[in-house]
């Protein structure tokens, strides 16, 4: 199972548009792709796919993370329907949901983090799993750069993005130290969201950009098509199949695959410890001390609240 994160820590640069546009073309090529929104915003999943985010009481990415929920991983998944899929491949969505915004705090906790993703998703069964990351450096991105093999970069040609991407290589860099890993591999480049024709400006940042020395792949520009395809919830692959962009995700699929071919595993998982971090046995912990410290002022307060009645047994 090769495992491929979209990052970028500068917003607006297509990130989600590239995860999409991934997945859906190796579904295409026959393959089995699983697509994570790790991005608390959830536009992979509402905006691009038309997937609602799943309701309070059923299992969530949110809640699987924090351990909250230990259920197999096949349980999280929604299959996407509207999709062109060649024979055996697949395109399904593990969906955000609205506990992740929430969700940095909690896996700050841990004794060990940066591991949870990779945990949730060392079972399942397909030939990729694309990560939807947010834009920030944070705790959920530190989660797909560990589980990763290699990641795409989106990036805009312009000025700012040569900052983005010193800054991330940096971050990436920490958290392979942080938790021992080989260096992770940079499958390339994506530039896209520019008008045609390019710019002057543009080329002049374009060739900044490969003063990194990484990979150009396809490149993805702007087209209305993208807004049409997302506003029907469905990958351009399928909306559109002979355009700039849809062309662009098989080309970058392509080279995805080639790349990963030649590609080490990331390193073994670390068995989990029993001091490990449990978010549900913190909380039940700080309710048993506020209970044994009351000192029965807080408890006549919460009197005065309207009590909901519990359910029969």
């Amino acid at each position: 199972m090769q495992i491929t994160s979209v990052v970028n820590q500068k917003g607006g640069v297509g990130k989600t548009s590239l995860s999409v546009g991934l997945a859906a073309a190796l579904a295409e090529r026959g393959r089995r792709a699983l697509l994570v929104d790790l991005d608390p915003q959830g536009h992979a999943t509402t905006e691009l796919l038309g997937l609602p985010e799943p309701p309070p009481q059923a299992p969530t990415l949110a809640k699987a993370l924090t351990k909250m929920w230990k259920g197999p991983v096949e349980e999280l998944v929604v299959p996407h329907q509207r999709s062109n899929i060649a024979r055996g491949g697949a395109l399904d969505v593990i969906p955000t949901s609205p506990g992740m915004f929430d969700l940095i705090r909690r896996l700050d906790q841990f004794r060990v983090p940066g591991w949870q993703l990779a945990r949730v998703i060392q079972f399942a069964n397909y030939d990729h799993v694309i990560i939807d990351c947010p834009p920030a450096l944070d705790v959920l991105t530190n989660n797909a750069i560990v589980a990763t093999h290699g990641i795409l970069v989106p990036v805009q040609p312009d000025r700012t993005s040569i900052r983005a991407l010193r800054l991330m290589r940096e971050q990436i860099s920490y958290v392979e130290t942080m938790v021992n890993r080989p260096p992770v591999a940079y499958y390339g480049l994506v530039p896209g969201l520019y008008r045609r024709p390019i710019s002057s400006y543009a080329l002049a940042a374009l060739n900044d950009l490969q003063g990194f020395g990484l990979p150009m792949l396809a490149h993805v520009p702007l087209g209305v098509v993208m807004n049409e395809a997302a506003a029907r919830g469905m990958p351009v692959t399928t909306f559109a199949p002979e355009t700039v962009q849809a062309v662009a995700f098989r080309q970058i699929a392509h080279a995805v695959e080639l790349a990963g071919a030649q590609q080490s595993a990331p390193p073994p998982i670390p068995a989990e410890h029993e001091d490990d971090f449990v978010f549900e046995d913190f909380i039940a912990s700080v309710s048993h001390a506020r209970d044994v410290n009351d000192n029965g002022s807080r408890r006549k307060l919460y009197d005065l609240m309207p009590k909901r009645p519990r359910p029969p047994r």
